[in-house]
């Protein structure tokens, strides 16, 4: 593909795309804290403006707003996804420097968004400019759709894809989730899990006690305590009535993609500091696991007194909060349902489920164009074909956008990141170095899908072959 010209106009202007980056990751937008959201999402929109695009903010009741940004026409519509809110920041101690000041330190920038996922954001904006610099006006759609609610369960997103389903009507979807794994192999993923995240309460006294009635008034952190181990073995199994029945088989074309896939289990356990992993899992069955399998995790439980110094009580209520990550043919309603029963047949009525955010999985056919032209692009740019995940673990709200046609839009998903990325922890960061290949690949992602706009017979490599041609 001739992209001596784009590649070109990429490296000259490198450094002021790392600048644009660094101003709107030095804007704090917290979705939790909304604090800056509606300045962020201004920028947002004049970033894109700045590269042509038509735009339009859609500001969704209370909620933060979603920005829409359109480039190119044509009879083809491809979405480009992603968000401009970011993660909580935890405890500012745990990180070198400020978490807004998006310092660059040994050829790294440090900022909370860097990751995720400003800088995926910013990388396709800058691909889109040097597109058009170097080749012409995009000869199809590509639509833009950010929102500031990523952290949040994306409310105003399905609100606003519920109320303009016929522009989010397209080919594909590009979504903003991914890295590069530990050997430094990009990871493309044909979908995501879908996701269940609960809040588990149960309930004592009126208020915290004095323990000395441990003995005979109810203990809400017992009791949920006893609750929660009925649900996962202590092998890590999930245990709750009917759910495995649900759980759909792997097809034959997954299980193939699966062999081609192997996790640097060494790397990942240093990078994790860990002596091993879950029952003791290796090899086909720890990656298989990983993509294939749905988990249930206790990401809190809140109870009590836990700050310093002594204080001996009985607490008045307990909390968990759990995230289930679901494959095919799990569904969020269906997971509650299961909860709802299995607790209550073991006595625990008592204990209330409150449904904090859920998405669906959503997974796209290997032979989709969008899948093969993020698999086709790769090489060029890394040398080597792309690990392919037929499922991300990770999960987002991609029922929102790719579930308003029939059948859905297929998606696929990659990113600027890398292994050490820490993109909910402290110290979060990009490497530059992979930020500008993510330009110049994003280029010929967006090259292949004008191609095909141009020619619907255009012939694919299956990535079957992409893979065994470049390995």
């Amino acid at each position: 593909m001739p992209f001596t010209r784009f590649d070109r106009y990429v490296d000259r202007h490198a450094n002021a795309f790392v600048e644009r980056l660094q101003a709107l990751c030095r804007m704090p937008s917290v979705a939790a804290r909304g604090t800056g959201m509606r300045a962020v999402a201004e920028r947002v929109e004049q970033l894109m403006q700045r590269v042509g695009a038509g735009t339009r903010t859609f500001k969704i009741g209370a909620g933060f707003p979603v920005v829409f940004g359109e480039f190119g026409a044509g009879p083809h519509c491809f979405i480009v996804y992603s968000h401009y809110d970011v993660q909580p920041v935890g405890q500012l101690a745990d990180w070198t420097t400020g978490p807004f000041a998006a310092e660059i330190r040994d050829g790294k920038l440090f900022a909370r968004g860097a990751s995720n996922s400003k800088g995926d954001f910013v990388a396709r904006l800058a691909a889109v400019e040097a597109y058009q610099k170097t080749f012409g006006k995009l000869p199809m759609c590509l639509r833009f759709i950010v929102e500031g609610e990523d952290g949040l369960g994306s409310p105003s997103l399905y609100r606003f894809t519920e109320e303009n389903a016929e522009a989010l009507r397209a080919d594909g979807c590009v979504w903003d989730d991914g890295y590069k794994d530990t050997k430094d192999r990009l990871v493309v993923s044909l979908g995501f899990k879908g996701i269940a995240f609960l809040e588990l309460r149960a309930y004592g006294a009126r208020t915290d006690l004095h323990s000395k009635w441990g003995g005979i008034v109810p203990n809400p952190a017992w009791r949920l305590v006893q609750a929660l181990a009925t649900v996962v073995s202590p092998k890590g199994v999930i245990t709750v009535d009917g759910f495995s029945s649900h759980v759909a088989p792997v097809s034959d074309e997954d299980a193939k993609t699966l062999k081609t896939i192997e996790l640097d289990e060494a790397g990942l356990r240093r990078e994790f500091k860990i002596g091993g992993w879950v029952r003791g899992m290796t090899g086909r069955a720890l990656t298989k696991e990983l993509i294939f399998s749905p988990t249930c995790t206790i990401c809190g439980i809140n109870t009590g007194h836990t700050d310093a110094g002594a204080k001996t009580i009985l607490p008045g209520m307990a909390r968990a909060r759990l995230d289930f990550r679901l494959v095919p043919d799990l569904s969020p309603p269906l997971v509650v349902k299961l909860l709802r029963e299995h607790l209550d047949e073991r006595g625990f009525q008592d204990i209330e489920i409150i449904e904090i955010a859920s998405a669906p999985y959503a997974k796209a056919a290997q032979s989709s164009t969008v899948a093969r032209a993020a698999v086709e692009a790769a090489s060029e740019v890394y040398g080597v074909a792309p690990v392919v995940y037929p499922l991300d673990p990770a999960s987002g709200p991609v029922g929102a956008i790719c579930g308003v046609q029939s059948p859905p839009t297929p998606v696929v998903s990659f990113g600027i990141s890398y292994a050490g990325s820490n993109p909910h922890g402290p110290d979060e960061n990009i490497r530059l170095e992979d930020f500008v290949q993510g330009v110049k690949y994003f280029g010929r992602v967006i090259h292949s899908l004008a191609q095909i706009a141009k020619d619907d017979k255009r012939e694919f490599k299956t990535i079957e072959t992409v893979i065994q041609t470049n390995n």
